[in-house]
């Protein structure tokens, strides 16, 4: 927060076996001025403590400025294939419950 304004937000979670860092978005005008990396640092900092050993992410291959942040503080490609399927195409999606 800057004052009382929103500035950045995050969103990692655990699942016992490794750490996801979900989202983080940073105001336009304030990037490039450290609160990206100290939210990432937050979320390292309290997986840690959890015990988590990896924290993974996933990046679209366009965003090459993205990926530059995230190399920049330690993160490296892992050697997978990411799949993924569209489910706002099935035409009769199975009810629930």
């Amino acid at each position: 927060m800057l004052g009382e304004r929103i500035v950045g937000t995050v969103m990692g979670g655990y699942d016992g076996h490794r750490g996801w860092l979900y989202s983080l978005a940073v105001d336009e005008s304030l990037r490039r001025h450290g609160i990206g990396t100290r939210l990432v640092a937050h979320v390292e900092h309290a997986l840690t403590g959890l015990g988590c050993p990896k924290l993974n992410l996933q990046v679209l291959s366009t965003k090459a400025e993205v990926r530059a942040f995230y190399e920049a503080l330690g993160y490296r490609a892992d050697a997978v294939i990411s799949l993924g399927k569209r489910l706002d195409a099935l035409a009769d999606p199975v009810p629930a419950g």
